[in-house]
């Protein structure tokens, strides 16, 4: 699977991407490299507890800046 390239998207309901907190990007970047895949970005909806509409507009930004 090498010079494959992974994009996971993560919403959470109030977890920043990266704090101590957040298990979930680091286990699917370990889980990913088990299989060769280390060309992973995230996409991430954070906050989704509590301005829904601004986390996915976040996130929408991050997708448009992932196409261009």
């Amino acid at each position: 699977m090498e010079g494959k390239r992974a994009i996971v998207v993560i919403a959470s309901g109030g977890v920043p991407r990266g704090s101590p907190m957040d298990h979930a990007s680091t286990y699917m970047t370990t889980m990913l490299g088990f299989i060769r895949i280390t060309d992973v970005t995230f996409v991430a909806a954070e906050g989704t507890a509590g301005d829904l509409d601004a986390a996915l507009k976040g996130a929408q930004t991050q997708i448009v800046a992932l196409t261009t």
